[in-house]
Formats: structure tokens, C-alpha cells, sequence
């Protein structure tokens, strides 16, 4: 996250929506396309993935909302305290932290939720995957999608995401903290996911980005194809 937010900055990105824009794309992982139906596949699991997927609900996702909320422009009303409470409950009150917050709650106190409740909401839940999916299309089917004509910054995203995070993950996860064996290539592997739909629901909230967003979702998820089987190959 730092060196992606330090590289933005040095290129002149100085708006803290961009910047927590690119970290964003950067460093998250399509855990619901790309990483379950890959560990299921590979491993026989998706458990290692949980607690990755609750960290970037948890904590990333309000940590990204929180910065796209204070750089919003407009005056700050109130003062300066009174627009970060606005800014903390805005990201905690996104739905997805939400649900997330609700559903851990309810296991901790034990709470009986009726069937219709939980099929309900199941329903609900798998429909937001394809919705944001959806949307995207929409969106590229009037921007077109294509190589040339791309900024530098483009490529250099999709390059950190797809070789240099999951190269850094093995470096930090293996010859520095000794973690080996198949949590090594758990941790290597959900490095190299490609950025989530998520980005561009959230460039497309804030107004930052979008175009960006669109074509780092598809194209990070192209360029992870081939290179997962090779981080696999390395890991293992």
C-alpha cells in the first residue's frame, strides 16, 4: 500500500481519492471471481481465503472509503471533527462492511436467524457479483478497451498486481518470516489475484477514475490467467 500510494504521489497524483483509488487496485484481491473458484480448484479449500477477505472488508475497504470521503470537495460542514465522524460512519456504514459487521455479530451472540432470512439474503448477495459485472460491461461498451493509447501508469498497475505484489508476498512471507509449505503458496496466490469489481463500484461512487478502474479489472483478470499456474509452479 505505501509503495503504491509513494509512486502516485512521485507521478504528480496528489488527490486523495486517486491516490486511495490506485492502492486500492493495487492491493486487494478478487477473492469471490478469481481466488475462490482457484484454491477450491488447486487446493480443495477456500478457508485460507477468509481471513484475507475479512481484512480487506474490515480493514482496507473503510481505510480506501474513509480517504475518497475526505477528499470529496465541498466545504466541511461543522468543522473538522464533525466531518471525520461523517467520514468513519460513511465507511462503516458502507453495506458491505456492514453485512460483514452484522454477520460476525450475530455469530458471536449466537443468534438464530430463520432459513427465509438467510436464504434471503444469500440470494441478495450472489446477485451483487454479477450487478457490478453487469454495470462494467456497460460501461467498456461505450469506452471500447485496447492497448495503445494507455497511459504508462496503466501497465505499471497491472504489472505491481500481477508480478511484483505476489514476488513481494514470497519475499517477505518465505526467505524473511520462514513461512513454507502450502500457506506459503496460499499467501503467494492470493498476491497474484487481479484487482476486484469492487474498484470500479467504488470509482464510480466517488467519481475518480472510472475509466481506469474499468480497464484495470478487466485487464489485470486477463494478464492473471497465465501467470497463476507459473506462481503456483514456483510455490509448490
Amino acid at each position: 500500500m505505501t509503495a503504491v500510494a509513494l509512486a502516485a504521489v512521485t507521478h504528480g497524483i496528489r488527490e486523495p481519492r486517486a491516490v486511495a483509488l490506485r492502492v486500492m487496485a493495487g492491493v486487494q484481491a478478487n477473492t469471490a471471481y478469481f481466488a475462490v473458484p482457484v484454491f477450491i480448484t488447486v487446493f480443495g479449500t477456500a478457508a485460507p481465503l477468509f481471513p484475507v477477505l475479512l481484512f480487506q472488508v474490515r480493514v482496507l475497504s473503510p481505510v480506501v472509503i474513509s480517504l475518497m470521503e475526505l477528499g470529496r470537495p465541498g466545504p466541511a460542514a461543522g468543522g473538522p471533527g464533525r466531518r471525520l465522524a461523517r467520514v468513519v460512519g460513511a465507511s462503516l456504514a458502507t453495506p458491505l462492511v456492514l453485512a460483514c459487521n452484522a454477520g460476525i455479530l450475530l455469530n458471536l451472540l449466537s443468534v438464530h436467524v430463520p432459513g427465509v432470512v438467510l436464504d434471503a439474503a444469500g440470494f441478495v448477495g450472489d446477485s451483487a457479483s454479477p450487478v457490478a459485472l453487469f454495470a462494467l460491461g456497460l460501461h467498456l461498451g461505450g469506452l471500447g478497451l485496447g492497448l495503445r493509447g494507455t497511459t504508462r501508469e496503466e501497465p505499471a498497475l497491472i504489472g505491481f498486481t500481477c508480478l511484483a505484489f505476489p514476488l513481494l508476498a514470497w519475499a517477505v512471507c518465505g526467505p524473511l518470516l520462514g513461512i513454507g509449505g502450502p500457506w506459503l503458496a496460499y499467501l503467494v496466490l492470493i498476491a497474484a489475484m487481479p484487482t476486484p469489481q469492487n474498484l470500479f463500484v467504488f470509482a464510480q461512487r466517488f467519481d475518480v477514475g472510472v475509466d481506469l478502474s474499468a480497464s484495470l479489472v478487466i485487464k489485470t483478470s486477463l494478464a492473471s490467467l497465465p501467470l497463476l499456474p507459473l506462481w503456483l509452479h514456483v510455490v509448490t
